[in-house]
């Protein structure tokens, strides 16, 4: 049973290590909350897809860590200009200085791949220590409401409850096997085997980023990303259809 980082370098690596372009939600959300001229970092970089087309919009300084060192190599090899800075890291144990960057970003639902709830806490705190005071963080989450409101899914949901009460087992119905690797069918997911990821309720979202001391100033999902609109406030946000992905726009 691999754990999501085996899974990266192995059966998963060609689709996160060669995938380009910019999703519409991503290309907004980066284009107006973010300064083109502040050192930003990428969190999860894989092959370097976000930073590499961060970079062809105008970003000057950009880096980007990944614990996947195949992933690293791949992103350096992409990057003709050799001007972005891609390292071997940890989200949970990071080498960065405090305060050393304007801006970071945490997309592809990073947080999520981490399989232990102290492992995301301290992924959050350290993404706030790295980050200098006034600067921007943006998050994105997997939601667990949503996903388990869909009629084709609410089925699998059931049946993996009903495995892990036979077993015994002591997982949270949020940690939901991939059911896709290599952008084929996961069928260990039927069995319940791991990798997992972890989706997010979005109070719970919320108030993870709270603990570790992010003031939150912008908050959607999919649904109004795509409406190039963002909310201030959980009370506005939870008056509107809440669709897709959680993300957040944070300061410190």
């Amino acid at each position: 049973m691999p754990n999501n980082k085996e899974a990266y370098s192995t059966v998963d690596f060609d689709y996160w290590a060669y995938s380009q372009n910019l999703s519409q939600q991503e290309k907004f959300i980066l284009e107006t909350y973010l300064d083109k001229k502040g050192k930003t970092v990428e969190a999860g970089t894989a092959g370097g897809r976000i930073v590499l087309e961060m970079q062809k919009i105008g970003f000057t300084s950009l880096y980007g860590f990944d614990y996947v060192p195949e992933f690293i190599e791949q992103a350096k090899q992409r990057d003709t200009t050799n001007s972005i800075s891609f390292t071997v890291g940890d989200a949970t144990a990071l080498n960065y200085d405090d305060g050393f960057f304007d801006q970071i970003i945490y997309l592809q639902q990073i947080i999520c791949c981490i399989e232990d709830d102290l492992g995301r806490l301290t992924a959050l705190k350290e993404a706030y220590r790295i980050l200098r005071k006034g600067g921007t963080a943006i998050f994105s989450f997997l939601n667990f409401e949503h996903r388990s409101r869909k009629p084709l899914y609410l089925p699998y949901l059931i049946y993996l409850q009903t495995l892990r009460k036979i077993g015994n087992s002591q997982w949270s119905l949020q940690y939901v096997p991939r059911l896709k690797l290599g952008g084929k069918l996961n069928l260990n997911s039927l069995v319940d085997q791991q990798p997992y990821m972890y989706w997010y309720k979005l109070e719970e979202a919320y108030q993870s980023l709270k603990a570790a001391n992010f003031d939150i100033v912008g908050i959607s999902s999919d649904g109004q990303l795509s409406q190039e609109k963002m909310h201030l406030s959980l009370e506005t946000l939870r008056q509107e259809p809440i669709k897709g992905m959680l993300y957040f726009i944070c300061k410190k």
